[in-house]
């Protein structure tokens, strides 16, 4: 068959998919009048799309192809590929083929996403693959796939990439078992992944349930960026191919899933994924999708024209701000819309921290209520599921539930639920927005508040780094955590230290006079506190991190490179925006280092008991600190802090007890910076220096 004629069957076959099932043979038999082959090609493919395949992922002109061009793609098992010998078929992906693979190198298995031979014909969809491998290589986070190869051989194109060992969120959808915290920890997960592309200036544009998996440890993984939109190319600067998409309107995406602006082919940005991830949270809750009909132009005048069933989710406050994020992202105006992934992040955090006091019981009873009212018709259609041959089985309607003869005890056990949230909501309501103590000017209550630390005994000493640490913590965020003794002496060790160097002469790293690092920090406090105040970063923070980084020393450098008053790697402060060059400079360091403190706030929290592990994640990395907590979730009086992870120490691995006292030496470096006088500084509380006249006065003081 002639690419001429290859052409002609495709424009026959989308021509006639536009139409409904009914119309469909009717317009081939007018469209192909006098050109019998034509029509059977055409209606042959129909039937191939009607049977399993997503119109865009794989076109059912892609499964016939195989066969007219000879392509033999199904065959490889067995068959080696450079070091990458083919075991299984996992299914198709977006532009390819995907194998499960050994790699013979490092005996590990891989996903082998190959481009079959009828694409590499053509210069459109080659260009397509190799734009997903740079866009997906370009990515480093825990919810991004990983990349590991991207290469040719023999006229082979191929992406190897890590094997992920889990469900699809459409698997997870059809064994009915998704509770209302899953579905935020996925989507809070998928917000943070496509946050970190975004910065990266990329645009995923298929966001959607086989494009998202969850292994079995709870760690999700964004899949595919087949038609991923580099955001950092302006139109002159792209290929003339991508030019040719977007001034004509090419549509690229999953039609259930496109946003608005993306089914009419203008041009798109990151609001598009914050919508395409808005309808997977929308399909997790429901068990429907939004927007769906009988073909996909219904479908695209439902996401254009129509609004999604609104989601029933009880008058209880925290489940109704659920359902306005829903709808928030769901705007049809970008501008109404999330405008970043970071706010939707932001907002889903808030959320599933106010969700921590509404029980198991009451969470099933309302997501089954609300998946029972919703309408029947618009449960997911073959054409939003992907054509992969595992998911034939899940991708049928779900049946109708049974009525369970219960349903009067249900709504019984709901309105005991939301009493018992009302009650415990208005005790929280009053410890969150009652009076209060101002935070940042109280000094301590006790008797030994005047005394100095040195002077103290064990238990005034105690009991004294137990009042300011509840101080600092209070600094830092609502809802400070009482410490247990060992947590308290944790700190106390580190405040001794501190102690310690009280009128020493020397000059060597962590061994100088404390008068002569706390006085260093007295110039640089006013930007820090400026710079992390503009992020809504606790200024604390700001403050006290350079003092065990670097102990205020602008151009410190450690043993393994890292740089600066923050003490950046040269890989991070590039990703911040920052040179090499210029890791010495405090006002380019200073933002970055609070651009890093909050996009960890993004993903961990922000209050006083999460803040402590936005301390550990500085020092160790976020996904270790991800990782350790679901580790730990199961352990008896579990809290989502850092201290929870420090009482389980001996669990851990040597990584993490080798900087057990990252945090406490934060805490410490406080303690001494925000009671000068205990410790015989002469420098103000450096928490009060926020403004230049402040500055300057303790500087002539």
């Amino acid at each position: 068959m002639t690419p001429e004629r290859w052409q002609q069957v495709e424009e026959v076959l989308q021509a006639a998919l536009d139409r409904a099932p009914a119309e469909r043979a009717v317009f081939l038999e007018q469209v192909c009048a006098g050109d019998a082959e034509l029509q059977s090609e055409a209606s042959s493919l129909v039937s191939a799309y009607d049977a399993a395949a997503d119109f865009i992922e794989e076109p059912a002109i892609a499964q016939d192809a195989r066969i007219i061009l000879g392509d033999h793609s199904l065959n490889r098992i067995g068959e080696e590929i450079g070091p990458y010998k083919i075991i299984d078929r996992l299914g198709s992906g977006g532009m390819g083929e995907v194998y499960l693979a050994q790699d013979a190198r490092l005996d590990r298995l891989v996903a082998l996403k190959v481009l079959p031979a009828y694409f590499v014909s053509d210069d459109t969809r080659l260009r397509r693959f190799q734009r997903e491998a740079r866009a997906a290589s370009a990515l480093n986070h825990p919810n991004i796939l990983t990349i590991h190869e991207v290469g040719e051989l023999d006229g082979v194109h191929f992406i190897a990439t890590e094997f992920i060992d889990g469900q699809t969120i459409r698997e997870l959808i059809a064994t009915d078992e998704l509770s209302l915290k899953d579905v935020l920890d996925i989507v809070a997960q998928v917000a943070s992944a496509i946050s970190a592309a975004h910065a990266a200036g990329i645009v995923h544009r298929d966001i959607k349930p086989e494009n998202i998996m969850r292994r079995g440890d709870g760690i999700v993984k964004v899949l595919d960026f087949g038609i991923a939109k580099l955001l950092e190319q302006t139109p002159a600067d792209l290929p003339a191919i991508t030019r040719q998409q977007t001034e004509t309107g090419i549509v690229l995406g999953t039609v259930g899933y496109m946003s608005p602006e993306q089914a009419r082919g203008l041009a798109v940005d990151e609001r598009t994924d914050i919508w395409s991830l808005g309808v997977v949270l929308y399909e997790m809750l429901a068990y429907r999708a939004p927007f769906a009909g009988a073909t996909r132009m219904d479908t695209m005048v439902a996401i254009l024209e129509r609004d999604p069933a609104p989601l029933e989710l009880t008058e209880d406050p925290e489940l109704q701000r659920l359902s306005t994020v829903v709808n928030k992202t769901l705007r049809k105006e970008t501008t109404e819309r999330y405008q970043t992934a970071a706010e939707l992040l932001a907002d889903l955090t808030a959320i599933r921290r106010q969700l921590d006091t509404v029980g198991r019981s009451k969470e099933r009873v309302v997501l089954s209520l609300m998946r029972e009212s919703m309408p029947k018709a618009g449960v997911v259609s073959s054409e939003v599921s992907a054509p992969i041959a595992r998911e034939k089985a899940i991708s049928k309607p779900l049946a109708p539930r049974k009525s369970n003869g219960h349903h009067h005890y249900g709504l019984l056990a709901l309105c005991f639920a939301v009493l018992a949230v009302v009650v415990l909501g208005g005790a929280f309501l009053y410890q969150r927005f009652g009076p209060q103590t101002k935070v940042s000017g109280i000094a301590p209550t006790s008797a030994i508040a005047n005394k100095v630390y040195s002077e103290m005994s064990e238990a005034e000493q105690l009991q004294f780094v137990d009042e300011q640490e509840q101080r600092i913590s209070a600094m830092m965020g609502d809802r400070p955590v009482k410490l247990n003794e060992e947590a308290l002496r944790a700190i106390k060790n580190h405040v001794d230290r501190y102690a310690a160097r009280e009128g020493s002469t020397s000059n060597k790293p962590g061994g100088e006079s404390l008068s002569v690092v706390y006085a260093r920090a007295v110039p640089f406090v006013p930007l820090i506190a400026r710079v992390f105040g503009a992020r809504k970063i606790p200024s604390i923070v700001g403050i006290y991190l350079p003092m065990i980084e670097s102990e205020y020393k602008p151009c410190f450098v450690n043993q393994i490179g890292a740089t600066g008053l923050f003490q950046f790697l040269p890989e991070t402060a590039r990703n911040y925006g920052v040179a090499r060059e210029d890791m010495c400079d405090v006002e380019k360091m200073t933002p970055a280092a609070a651009h890093y403190i909050a996009d960890r706030m993004a993903e961990l929290g922000e209050d006083s008991g999460t803040m402590t592990l936005v301390l550990l994640s500085y020092n160790i990395g976020p996904r270790w600190v991800v990782d350790t907590l679901r580790q730990l979730r199961e352990t008896d009086n579990y809290q989502r802090n850092f201290w929870t992870i420090y009482a389980n120490r001996d669990k851990l691995d040597d990584n993490f007890r080798n900087e057990a006292g990252y945090v406490p030496a934060f805490f410490a470096a406080a303690i001494v910076g925000e009671n000068p006088r205990n410790f015989g500084l002469s420098t103000p509380a450096l928490s009060t220096l926020t403004s230049s006249r402040a500055r300057d006065n303790a500087i002539q003081k």
